[in-house]
């Protein structure tokens, strides 16, 4: 059913920032870009530098920290493609909330990150979103060209469409096709005489009794859990299919699809989620779960990061890549960000020794899975209207996404920064960030990361070739989302349906609600909206 859509994928694509990348693909050395401006006034990038810069106001990066506009990487793209860059910040955690309130006022950035390609429908109703256009995309041949290869399954861009127009530019991720992992903190497995790290539902099941009751941080205290929010998705899985992006009350959220019988459906309305809500109430009527699961386990910064495994307090999290948690391949040299923010509240912490990632919890029927985002997530960057208006504007950021496709010392210098001062070659012929900017927070606010607009994989790969191995050796099973075309009936009910559907489960969960209120739960939700949308999606793809 998918590869219907292999003749819409092949017309256009939309833009992504890939929120948990593996790696960022960047390139560096600067003094070499200053120098190709071409006797005529235009540049590399095609840019007209004999006339004055051009004012960008700039939403299309991850928002763990705001950009300062004086950084040597931000001078070095300003003077490339002749523009002036404002750069917008949105707390990510409170990103719908915020930027909604801004949008709503009339207020717009001219290239913003569109973290739920769901949100389409609302932004083109609202007058935000400008059409990406064939004389466009003509524009940027290098980045359709790997888009395209990229789309082996046909179905990356539908959700990149609305009313037969595309609207958003996705890019394909390297990391999004490895798997979320559990990581254990198997220093407490051993402690508690528990010498092999879970594998079944009921492995899991036992550890975490032990972990609960057992005292296995030594401290004497009864105060740690067996898990919190992150390690649920895993729990689902087991019986079939995730349900929701957030087990949580805060964060974006996202219900999630599965296909049956040649259709697709809600994951949250199926039969077999019934069961692991069942599980999941057990076990957080026992006390294993950690009762302020609620308010996440992401207090602050980093979005792979899990406070409440770092300070201790549960025994497994679900949150993360396996490449967030890869130990350093040389002594005194940086891991990945999960790793390195543990190493850092845990300074005697040994990967494997203390901490180690898991296989996928397999449930009574044999069934396994993460959470997968996929080649292609359901999320992207556009362009305003405020920026259509103006063809300046739009032609700089289509140069800014062919320049990362095709020129790897952009692509670098974008991705990774300036050699000595954010990042190092390796032996391996890969780079390694420098600090003080091996944090997000920290290089996205030196201007790092902030321009990745486009694709460039093959690049990508052989700049992290250690860090995709380490990858590839964590690999398990997963769910990968599955795109759907925007509907009318989405854009109508799907926001309220993840309020009540995230509520119905939470109640369910904590046992507020008994586990036969799930019955209850999906006539409601079919009633709300639920069952048109799916009667929407079914038959859009079925026209393709």
């Amino acid at each position: 059913m998918r590869k219907n859509w292999m003749k819409i994928a092949a017309m256009g694509m939309s833009i992504v920032l890939a929120a948990g990348a593996l790696t960022g693909c960047s390139r560096g050395n600067s003094n070499k870009e200053d120098s190709k401006v071409e006797e005529q006034g235009v540049d590399k990038g095609g840019q007209d530098v004999s006339k004055e810069p051009v004012t960008i106001e700039w939403l299309a990066y991850n928002t763990y920290s705001q950009p300062n506009t004086d950084t040597e990487i931000v001078k070095q793209i300003e003077k490339k493609f002749n523009v002036k860059f404002e750069f917008w910040y949105v707390d990510d955690q409170k990103w719908d909330e915020i930027l909604g309130a801004k949008l709503s006022s009339g207020d717009m950035p001219d290239v913003m990150k569109i973290k739920n390609t769901a949100n389409i429908p609302t932004y083109v109703k609202q007058g935000i979103l400008a059409e990406f256009t064939d004389e466009m995309l003509a524009k940027i041949p290098s980045f359709t060209k790997q888009v395209e290869e990229a789309n082996v399954e046909g179905n990356g861009l539908i959700d990149a469409y609305y009313d037969g127009k595309r609207y958003a530019i996705k890019t394909p991720s390297i990391s999004g096709t490895y798997p979320t992992v559990l990581v254990w903190r198997t220093d407490w497995l051993k402690n508690l005489g528990i010498e092999k790290i879970p594998a079944t539902i009921d492995e899991m099941e036992e550890a975490m009794y032990a972990i609960r009751n057992n005292d296995p941080d030594g401290n004497g205290v009864k105060d740690t859990y067996g898990m919190s929010n992150t390690a649920m998705n895993a729990v689902f899985g087991a019986y079939g299919a995730i349900p929701l992006k957030e087990f949580r009350g805060t964060g974006a959220q996202n219900l999630f699809f599965t296909e049956k019988d040649g259709k697709i459906e809600f994951a949250c309305t199926q039969p077999e989620m019934k069961a692991a809500l069942a599980t999941i109430q057990k076990w957080y009527k026992e006390g294993l779960i950690d009762p302020e699961f609620i308010t996440g386990e992401n207090t602050a910064g980093y979005w792979a990061t899990s406070q409440a495994f770092e300070n201790g307090k549960v025994g497994v999290t679900g949150m993360a890549l396996a490449s967030h948690w890869a130990p350093p391949v040389e002594e005194g040299k940086k891991g990945g960000a999960c790793y390195e923010g543990f190493v850092a509240m845990n300074p005697d912490a040994k990967w494997e020794e203390t901490v180690n990632i898991g296989p996928a919890i397999q449930g009574p029927e044999g069934k396994s899975g993460t959470h997968t985002w996929g080649a292609f997530s359901p999320s992207g960057f556009g362009i305003t209207t405020k920026c259509a208006e103006d063809p300046r504007k739009v032609d700089a950021i289509l140069a800014m996404i062919e320049a990362y496709s095709s020129d790897p010392e952009y692509a670098l210098l974008a991705g990774w920064g300036i050699e000595g001062t954010h990042y190092e070659k390796t032996e391996e012929g890969g780079v390694r960030r420098l600090e003080p900017f091996t944090k997000p927070s920290e290089y996205i606010q030196d201007g790092v990361g902030v321009f990745m607009l486009g694709t460039n994989t093959e690049f990508d790969r052989s700049l992290s070739k250690n860090v995709f191995d380490f990858s590839d050796k964590y690999k398990t099973p997963g769910y990968q989302d599955i795109l759907v075309p925007a509907t009318e009936a989405a854009n109508q009910y799907l926001t309220d349906l993840k309020i009540f559907t995230l509520d119905a489960y939470i109640k369910i969960m904590t046992g507020e609600e008994s586990v036969d209120y799930f019955d209850t739960f999906v006539k409601e939700f079919n009633s709300m909206g639920g069952e048109q949308i799916l009667n929407e999606i079914n038959a859009e793809i079925a026209k393709n």
